[in-house]
């Protein structure tokens, strides 16, 4: 396997342009990977935390692929890491956000979403569930949820933890954000996705 990682909030922070601004990047990405004489671009999985989780979600929408372009490739395999469920269901009957209507035709490309239960973005006990509920239910039947008891945003993260505001968590109502890494919920979340990605890229 070969990794590639993009930078998407390059000048820090978050952008201002949201979804408009970033997808362009992953789209890029995929489409000079598909480029690479050592890549098999039917066999592109991807990857994202947080924002990046958001985007990864987005992608795997029919609707979200055609906007893209018919020279970006699909890719084979998708696995969010807490891409905040709560905040993208609201986006779902929001006519004013870039991505309306993306839910109602969600692909049927493999999903694999990791979350903790202690996220201060989400609402709920399984706050991925309502989200993953709104798609038609050929997406549905391939999408496995893995919730990390305990867990809080960003639990895979190596940097040190500490709490921050922002506007977009409880559910877009705003509050604190408790980030905190842990040990054991990263290694279990490692073991899920690289079983994830064997099962459905390799040949």
């Amino acid at each position: 396997m070969a990794t590639l990682e993009i930078d998407m909030f390059p000048r820090g922070g978050r952008p201002r342009e949201g979804t408009r601004a970033t997808l362009p990047h992953a789209a890029a990405a995929l489409r000079w990977l598909a480029s690479q004489p050592d890549i098999d671009p039917r066999r592109i999985g991807v990857m994202g935390f947080s924002w990046g989780g958001v985007m990864t979600v987005a992608m795997a929408s029919e609707l979200v692929q055609e906007r893209l372009g018919k020279d970006v490739p699909v890719p084979a395999a998708f696995a969010p890491f807490y891409p905040t469920c709560t905040v993208m269901l609201r986006s779902t009957s929001n006519a004013q956000h870039p991505l309306y209507g993306w839910h109602v035709r969600m692909g049927t490309k493999p999903m694999l979403m990791q979350v903790g239960t202690r996220d201060d973005y989400e609402e709920g006990d399984r706050p991925c569930d309502p989200l993953v509920a709104a798609w038609p239910e050929a997406a549905r039947a391939n999408v496995s949820i893995v919730y990390h008891e305990g867990a809080f945003h960003g639990f895979d993260a190596q940097e040190p933890g500490g709490t921050f505001h922002d506007p977009f968590a409880r559910g877009g109502r705003g509050g604190q954000v408790r980030f905190y890494p842990s040990a054991r919920d990263a290694a279990a979340a490692r073991d899920a996705v690289i079983e994830f990605f064997v099962k459905h890229l390799l040949p």
